[in-house]
């Protein structure tokens, strides 16, 4: 049976194939040949196929072998690897360690932190995957890595966030734009303006949602009884999936996308006099406005939202410091094409925190890593809007 054969056989064809000669691989392995030529043997009789052809004088893979050869060898350095982890991690002196993170965390952030983790733990490796706030929430959720580094989401079950830092949000825009020559902008002042947004999956959007402003009438016409901007969330294709397949955060995103839509249907078909002029107390205290937005253009990545900022498609609202990644800009650099310029009234700003699970603990490699986050991060030269925790 195939089950009988180990990580032996493995080894020993490897050698086999590598010497050339059974006696040069038993003397490699320190075994005798006799236990060589019988592993062989088994591993060909359980196996069906020959895997070595045989002379006198020397021994030659079969066109079976050639193909597996490289099948074995991978299967050894996965095992030696796996033993390695397994060594180092009871040392608390290696392992690998998967992160997901932010965009702007990953760039801006985890670099500079890496560069002085790896020096310190040179048998330590890591995984960074870069996911926007829902999928990094998920991907800790599911166990898919260790630990994340996002904004606020939707509540999973098991999740804790802890906050690390903040940073304002604001407007990105052309450099030719009216906004662009002002020091700060209040959120009633989007209204009317062409805007292109992150999805409904985006923690970004997420907490705005949270926050909105809800229905706002145009300023051009204040005399109007149908709102201009009515709120609604569309919905991405991953946020459906991840419904369907029973994803507490991504109904709810449904469920509160449905709520919009009826709530645009009943303010259509009645007309609406909740915003009126002067109404600040009422937009204070309601959801922030960019979830009443509609979007001309809706993606994934602040990239492409820079982007189409740049062509002049719309202005659009970010953080400032995946503002700052997504066009280039640095503290001291200012962008010939785009400029940012923080919000007010209110002044809004974006939790970023280490995602986890409460119910599992994280290896101790993960442990030191997360600890030299927490102590270095603070210590970067990254926007001054950002706020420490």
């Amino acid at each position: 049976m195939l089950s009988s054969l180990n990580i032996r056989h493995m080894r020993v064809f490897v050698a086999v194939a590598e010497q050339g000669s059974f006696s040069a691989a038993a003397t490699a392995l320190g075994l005798g040949s006799p236990a060589i030529t019988a592993t062989i043997r088994q591993f060909e009789d359980v196996t069906g196929a020959a895997l070595f052809d045989r002379t006198t004088r020397h021994v030659s893979l079969t066109v079976t072998g050639e193909r597996f050869l490289p099948i074995a060898r991978r299967l050894l350095g996965d095992f030696e690897e796996a033993l390695g982890d397994l060594d180092a991690l009871s040392r608390g002196i290696g392992g690998k360690i998967r992160i997901a993170a932010a965009p702007s965390v990953l760039t801006r952030i985890l670099p500079g932190v890496i560069r002085h983790f790896v020096a310190a733990h040179p048998d330590a490796r890591l995984r960074l995957d870069e996911m926007n706030a829902g999928e990094v929430h998920e991907a800790v959720a599911n166990g898919a890595v260790d630990f994340g580094i996002a904004g606020e989401w939707q509540d999973l079950p098991d999740i804790a966030f802890s906050p690390l830092f903040s940073d304002r949000f604001g407007v990105l825009c052309r450099a030719d734009h009216e906004f662009a020559g002002q020091s700060e902008i209040a959120w009633s002042d989007l209204i009317d303006q062409p805007f292109v947004g992150l999805g409904p999956e985006s923690g970004t959007r997420a907490m705005m949602a949270d926050q909105g402003f809800g229905v706002i009438t145009s300023t051009a016409s204040t005399t109007s009884t149908t709102p201009a901007i009515l709120p609604t969330m569309p919905v991405s294709a991953s946020v459906a999936k991840a419904a369907a397949l029973g994803i507490g955060a991504a109904q709810a995103v449904m469920d509160s996308a449905a709520r919009a839509e009826h709530a645009m249907a009943e303010a259509a078909r009645s007309g609406s006099s909740a915003a009126k002029p002067g109404a600040d107390t009422a937009i204070s205290a309601a959801a922030d406005l960019v979830a009443g937005l509609r979007p001309v253009v809706e993606t994934s990545n602040t990239i492409t939202l820079a982007a189409m900022v740049a062509e002049g498609v719309g202005i659009t609202v970010l953080p400032e410091l995946a503002a700052r990644i997504a066009t280039g800009v640095s503290d001291q650099t200012a962008d010939a094409k785009l400029t940012f310029v923080p919000l007010c009234k209110p002044t809004r700003h974006r939790p970023i925190g280490v995602i986890t699970r409460q119910s599992k603990s994280l290896s101790p490699i993960a442990r030191i890593f997360l600890a030299m986050v927490m102590d270095q991060a603070p210590k970067m030269d990254l926007p001054a809007a950002i706020e420490w925790d």
